[in-house]
């Protein structure tokens, strides 16, 4: 008859027996975070349209990878409309937003990296310029801080902070859904003017030949564009919101430098 297991033998086995219940959990302890990014493109800091990513998804989405890899977190990406991702973040069902600038009525809801009870600037994604786009043959003059003629109508959308600079400035705003539903506005003549981003503008721009519009040369505002956190997650997670923002900050510029050729070049 075999002999049964030497009682050495059989405490090695218990002992790898009840440590894999062990492992299994301290892999599910591994934070997860879900950040939202807006669903339309904005080259080059992000990439691809609707609920997808391009398979080079954008530096800002790589900059969120390298953050979460160093801080040790389980990222999840999503893509949504710029009004449901505000809502996401305010409801807690995403955990951080990608690139967005910071505003009184977000800080609501969000919370962004505060130097002195002002937004940090050294903890920023990146930083980015509106424009104003006009038709070819449009005698619009924007100064820097006075539109002529005044009663210029200038669209935008819905959700984008850059509306409150407009109506700091007393401009006429008209919003709509979408950067297609703005261009083909302004290209009918239904705005005169449209406020967007210059990079998200120029992606755009470069699958439409059609468009005759042009930016004017006086730039409208320039804003830092952070990874906020909705309320509910930074409650649960302060350290690992503090070394998502510091990862950023460390990684950002040297990311910047490695890899912005290859999306120019693209």
């Amino acid at each position: 008859m075999r002999q049964g297991m030497s009682g050495r033998g059989v405490g090695v086995w218990l002992g790898l027996l009840c440590a894999l219940p062990l492992v299994a959990l301290a892999a599910s302890e591994r934070p997860q975070l879900s950040i939202v990014a807006m669903d339309q493109a904005s080259p080059p800091y992000l990439i691809g349209e609707g609920d997808r990513f391009a398979p080079q998804p954008g530096l800002a989405v790589e900059l969120a990878q390298r953050a979460a890899n160093a801080c040790g977190v389980e990222l999840q990406l999503l893509r949504q409309p710029g009004l449901r991702m505000l809502q996401s973040l305010k409801s807690g069902s995403a955990d951080a937003a990608l690139l967005l600038s910071y505003n009184e009525e977000r800080a609501q809801f969000a919370v962004y990296p505060l130097r002195d009870g002002q937004p940090d600037g050294r903890q920023r994604m990146s930083t980015l310029r509106y424009v104003l786009f006009v038709r070819h043959d449009s005698q619009l003059v924007w100064d820097g801080t006075r539109l002529t003629p005044p009663q210029a109508v200038v669209g935008s959308n819905i959700g984008w902070s850059v509306i409150k600079d407009l109506e700091r400035y007393q401009i006429r705003v008209e919003t709509a859904l979408s950067v297609g539903s703005n261009f083909n506005k302004l290209q009918a003549g239904r705005i005169d003017a449209y406020a967007i981003q210059d990079l998200l503008a120029e992606g755009y721009l470069a699958a439409q030949p059609q468009l005759t519009v042009r930016a004017l040369p006086q730039q409208l505002v320039s804003k830092d564009y952070f990874m906020p956190f909705s309320r509910q997650f930074a409650a649960r997670q302060p350290q690992l919101v503090q070394c998502m923002w510091q990862q950023v900050a460390r990684q950002r510029d040297a990311l910047l430098k490695q890899r912005m050729a290859v999306y120019i070049n693209h």
